[in-house]
């Protein structure tokens, strides 16, 4: 598994429009393979944003990065609206995560 981490500049007026994409995009990335994505931001609301997106390998993450329906994702106005900063790929040395836990957190 790896984790990707990537700073994203996204303006005061875009926000929800961004979260938003994201969410609408779910779907899609999901049939490509991703095993998560999580957008963070500084508790404190100073910092920029981050998003996170987990991948079983490097291969499914380099199989969506060349197929096409990323590139009809990209090619939104919400997408050109923020700033995207290099992606940084982590291999997963350890760790766990606690499912049962996430599910009864969600609303």
């Amino acid at each position: 598994m790896i984790v990707c981490l990537r700073t994203v500049g996204v303006p005061a007026e875009q926000r929800e429009r961004y979260l938003a994409w994201i969410v609408e995009g779910r779907a899609v990335r999901q049939q490509h393979g991703i095993l998560a994505e999580l957008v963070l931001e500084p508790s404190d609301g100073e910092g920029e944003t981050v998003v996170m997106t987990a991948w079983p390998s490097h291969e499914v993450f380099d199989r969506w990065i060349a197929t096409p329906d990323r590139d009809r994702l990209t090619a939104s106005d919400v997408h050109r609206s923020v700033e995207y900063r290099p992606i940084t790929r982590h291999d997963v040395a350890g760790g766990y995560l606690n499912i049962p836990a996430l599910e009864e957190a969600q609303p």
